[in-house]
């Protein structure tokens, strides 16, 4: 729960972006299940896009996450001694939310490949 904190609004964009690519994988499982394989895959290749987006919002908000640290460091207000100390646990806490954007974005994905592969291999099979 502090990772998800720490990395701040980007970890509520990478937690939407699961959610959202989760429900589109299920999606993409009913309608091949419904008989509708080239549906299903298109659905499943929608729910692979947003998963990729929640895996690479995790850069992007530790990006953003090490550019807040760089600029609360700038100015003579902050001892040196400590400089190094604050840097390096900005950095730390911002370098979460890339492990939050492949923890939340690994299993959708996951699911929507093997939706789009079953809807492949299922609407090949229906041509042929």
């Amino acid at each position: 729960m502090e990772t998800f904190k720490g990395c701040g609004w980007p970890a509520w964009v990478i937690l939407l972006f699961g959610i959202v690519g989760i429900a589109v994988a299920a999606i993409g499982f009913l309608l091949v299940a419904l008989k509708k394989p080239l549906g299903g895959a298109i659905a499943a290749g929608l729910g692979v896009l947003v998963s990729l987006a929640s895996v690479g919002m995790g850069p992007v908000g530790a990006m953003m996450g090490r550019s807040v640290t760089d600029e609360a460091l700038r100015g003579d207000y902050i001892d040196a001694s400590q400089r190094t100390l604050i840097r390096e646990m900005g950095y730390a806490e911002a370098d979460g939310c890339k492990d939050i954007g492949l923890a939340l974005g690994s299993t959708p994905l996951l699911a929507s490949l093997g939706a789009l592969a079953l809807g492949i291999v299922l609407h090949s099979r229906k041509k042929g």
